[in-house]
C-alpha cells in the first residue's frame, strides 16, 4: 500500500514506460558505434568512387556498391540514436511523474491517506462477502443434496441409480471444499481484517493538517499499522493452515 499514490497511477505502467538502464546504456553506445563506422564507410565509399581504383572496384560486395551499404548503415545509426533519445525523454517524464506523486501540502497527505486506507478496508470487504457467500451456498447446497439423496433412496426402484450416487458425491466434494479451504476462517479473518481496516479508516479522519510533518507522521504511524494488520491476517491465514495440513 503506497500512501502517496495518486488515481490513476501504477507503478508497474511507469516501469514499462522505459528499459532498464543498462539497456538504454547499450543502445547509446551501439548508436554511436554504428554512426561512426557509418561514416567511415561513406568516407571510404567516397574516395573509392572518386578515384576509382582499378584493383579496388567494390570492397563489401560484388553486386552491391560500397556506399549503399554506408548509407543504409547511417539510416540505423540515426534511427537507434532517436530511439536512444525517445527514451531519454521519456525517463524524464518518468522523473517528473514520480515528483508530482508527492504530495505538496498536509490536506493532500490526509487525503491519499484515506483513500488507500478505504481500498485497504475495501479488500478485505470484498474477501469477506465472497467467502461469506460461498459458504452460504455449499451449506445450503450440502443440505439440499443430503435431503435428495435420502428422497432417492426411499425410491430405489424408481429413481436412476445416477442420480443419489450424484448427490452423495457432490455433498462429499462440498464438504471437503468447506473444509479444505477454511472458507468460515477466511470469512471471520477478513471480517475482522475489514473492521479493523473501518477503524484505521476513521482515525485517518482525525490527522489533523496544521503541519505538514506532523501530518506525515500521522499518516506513517497509519501505514504501520495497517501493514501490523497485514502481517496479523497473513499469520492467522496461513500459520493455521499449515497446522491443520502438516
Amino acid at each position: 500500500m503506497d500512501l502517496f499514490r495518486r488515481e490513476g497511477d501504477d507503478h508497474a505502467q511507469l516501469k514499462k514506460m522505459t528499459l532498464n538502464g543498462r539497456y538504454r546504456n547499450i543502445a547509446a553506445m551501439l548508436s554511436i558505434a554504428v554512426v561512426a563506422l557509418s561514416i567511415f564507410l561513406i568516407s571510404i565509399g567516397a574516395l573509392i568512387e572518386f578515384f576509382q581504383p582499378a584493383f579496388l572496384s567494390n570492397v563489401i560486395l560484388d553486386d552491391v556498391p560500397l556506399h549503399y551499404v554506408a548509407w543504409f548503415m547511417i539510416t540505423f545509426g540515426i534511427t537507434i540514436a532517436v530511439i536512444n533519445v525517445i527514451l531519454a525523454a521519456r525517463r524524464e517524464i518518468e522523473q517528473e511523474t514520480a515528483e508530482s506523486m508527492l504530495p505538496s501540502d498536509a490536506a493532500e497527505i490526509k487525503r491519499q491517506a484515506l483513500r488507500d486506507l478505504r481500498t485497504h478496508r475495501n479488500g478485505y470487504a470484498r474477501s469477506s462477502k465472497v467467502n461469506q457467500y460461498l459458504w452460504n451456498f455449499l451449506t445450503l447446497a450440502i443440505i439440499v443434496l443430503s435431503g435428495l439423496s435420502s428422497l432417492f433412496s426411499a425410491y430405489g426402484p424408481v429413481v436412476p441409480n445416477w442420480l443419489p450416487m450424484t448427490a452423495s458425491a457432490l455433498v462429499a466434494l462440498f464438504g471437503v471444499i468447506m473444509v479444505q479451504f477454511r472458507v468460515r476462517d477466511v470469512w471471520q479473518l477478513r471480517e475482522q481484517g475489514r473492521i479493523e481496516a473501518e477503524v484505521l479508516v476513521a482515525d485517518a479522519h482525525l490527522i489533523e493538517t496544521t503541519d505538514n510533518l506532523a501530518t506525515l507522521k500521522q499518516v506513517a504511524a497509519l501505514r504501520k499499522r495497517a501493514h501490523a494488520l497485514e502481517m496479523k491476517q497473513l499469520n492467522q491465514l496461513f500459520v493455521e493452515t499449515t497446522e491443520a495440513n502438516p
